[in-house]
């Protein structure tokens, strides 16, 4: 009788079967959830004229509703790491996108003030959840060697979210009134929490069991706070550069008001380009620190051209601007690919929330001494301000390769903080 070849063992059903469809319909969905929670802010400036003269709103209590934003998303970040790990991806995004639907709605049935300050608080909350539970549904949902470029892609999301309203917010106030834009991403959301509920599972296939993290503040090791302190000495410079540029181009240049704002235009999508290339260039890299220190002394070099422009003329400061947003706004999405690369900065949700507390910690103390700076001084020591925060930024990306070029040894964790060890995300198949 002939013997049966032994016959070979069928591979498990793994991410590459069971998840590959389902990541295709994941990345809209990952946008979004980047998205939605910023374009609440620039839906409200996007009508700002209107909306104080129908509900009688000061200047001064508008130019509030962004601190109410970036406030309520950097105190949260202590402890939405946690949570998002603790619920999973899938619970996570749901979540935020019931609250961006419930900021949306209120928004556009706001009757004064207190509704707006409400929205803002909420979209606040969704910022805090988005970068932890994005990248957690990259590493359960997405295979090792393609999340770089999901990174990337989903972070592009915050710039794509301005472009988005400001072309669209114009008409849609011209057609349906200024409520119609501040109503407009409910449905938005809606469609997002549909998609997170047919797309992700609730839990990540595989044996792992993800440990859940207790609930007080995390606290970041010293490879993560470096990262931190990276991300905010960028994001100081770049509110400076969003903030400031109009006004610059207008008062030193004498460029007229329409000119001088499609130059946040062309800073938007030079950060929606620069998220996408270099985060999948990132992706054949074996060190990430020396690409960011590259980015952030090319930063350096833009800042010194937007001063520069005064006496250049209008295309220093248009190349120096884009610069910016081609070097600095890339380099926010190269730091989470190598978060999500390298587990050595702690657990995933907690390292990811406390890295978007750095950036918005940044964005919100920037303008003000910038600005004084320019009022004292005038612009030329406030743009070279800025090229010295970022080249802060290049000298602790140095500092930062020290830690990601150390052999990679995971010590115990201890007390709480994020140490180096591996969630189960992590131990999928997160590339080292």
């Amino acid at each position: 009788m002939r013997r049966r070849p032994p016959s070979r063992p069928r591979p498990a059903l793994g991410m590459s079967a069971a998840l590959r469809p389902k990541a295709r319909l994941l990345g809209p969905t990952l946008v979004l959830a980047m998205a939605l929670p910023t374009s609440v802010l620039y839906s409200v400036g996007a009508v700002g004229a209107q909306l104080t003269a129908a509900l009688g709103v000061s200047r001064s209590a508008l130019g509030a509703l962004p601190t109410a934003v970036f406030g309520t998303a950097a105190m949260l970040s202590l402890w939405s790491g946690g949570l998002v790990d603790r619920i999973g991806a899938r619970a996570a995004l749901l979540t935020l996108f019931s609250v961006a639907t419930t900021a949306f709605v209120l928004m556009g049935l706001a009757s004064g003030y207190a509704g707006l300050l409400a929205a803002m608080i909420l979209s606040g909350v969704g910022q805090a959840m988005s970068n932890p539970a994005t990248n957690l549904a990259i590493t359960e949902n997405v295979e090792p060697a393609a999340r770089a470029g999901a990174v990337g892609r989903k972070q592009a999301g915050v710039q794509l979210s301005a472009l988005v309203v400001g072309l669209a917010a114009p008409l849609l106030s011209g057609l349906a009134g200024w409520r119609a834009v501040l109503l407009a991403g409910a449905p938005l959301a809606l469609f997002a929490l549909v998609m997170t509920a047919s797309t992700l599972p609730a839990r990540p296939l595989g044996p792992a069991v993800r440990r859940a993290p207790g609930w007080r503040p995390a606290r970041p090791n010293r490879y993560l706070a470096l990262l931190m302190a990276f991300l905010a000495a960028l994001g100081c410079g770049v509110s400076a550069v969003a903030t400031f540029t109009t006004l610059y181009g207008q008062e030193r240049l004498h460029q007229p008001p329409g000119t001088s704002a499609l130059l946040i235009a062309a800073l938007g999508v030079a950060g929606v380009a620069s998220r996408l290339i270099w985060s999948r260039h990132a992706a054949a890299l074996p060190l990430l620190s020396p690409l960011l220190r590259r980015l952030a002394a090319g930063a350096a070099v833009s800042a010194v051209l937007i001063w520069a422009g005064a006496e250049l003329g209008p295309a220093a400061l248009w190349i120096g601007t884009v610069g910016v947003g081609a070097t600095a706004v890339g380099a926010n999405a190269v730091t989470m690919v190598l978060i999500v690369r390298d587990r050595r900065s702690g657990p995933l949700g907690p390292s990811s929330a406390l890295l978007s507390l750095g950036f918005f910690t940044g964005f919100v103390l920037g303008p003000i001494p910038l600005g004084a700076i320019a009022d004292t001084l005038g612009y030329g020591p406030a743009w070279l301000a800025v090229a010295g925060l970022f080249l802060l930024a290049a000298g602790l990306a140095g500092l930062v390769l020290r830690h990601e070029s150390a052999p990679r040894v995971a010590p115990p964790e201890r007390g709480g903080s994020l140490g180096p060890e591996v969630t189960a995300a992590g131990r999928s198949g997160s590339p080292r």
